[in-house]
């Protein structure tokens, strides 16, 4: 699920395991990702992301984001900058219903027999949503 600290699960102890990354973004998280189904038995995934996250246009939120490493890290802008234009690419999003989608597509190719469930949390209204697929 996403990094985002609007959420939190209310969960079981010992039910799942849980990466959160931004944008519930798995591109690199794989290895904890195959570590859960390889020695965890994990057989299904959700993966769940919300809407009004941050990691869409990112390039809006660039000089907030320089700003506050500069502030609260001690950074210079050059390096604040430089890490923000090498990273960006990676962790854009686009939008999170068609980024989700996609991702569990992805997720599903890399480990068939796994079930993945796209889902959306929504911040407005506190709730979770099985994202159709069939568009």
């Amino acid at each position: 699920m996403c990094m985002d600290n609007r959420k939190h699960l209310h969960i079981p102890d010992n039910f799942a395991y849980i990466i959160r990354s931004g944008g519930a973004n798995m591109r690199y998280s794989e290895f904890r990702v195959s570590y859960a189904i390889a020695v965890g038995g994990v057989k299904a995934i959700a993966l769940i992301g919300h809407n009004n996250c941050g990691m869409v246009n990112l390039m809006s939120r660039k000089e907030l984001f320089v700003k506050g490493l500069i502030e609260n890290a001690g950074w210079t802008r050059e390096e604040a900058e430089d890490h923000f234009y090498h990273y960006e690419p990676i962790h854009e999003i686009g939008n999170e219903i068609g980024f989700v989608s996609s991702e569990a597509k992805r997720i599903r190719l890399r480990y068939p027999k796994i079930l993945v469930a796209p889902m959306l949390y929504n911040v407005n209204d506190s709730r979770l949503y099985l994202v159709n697929e069939a568009d």
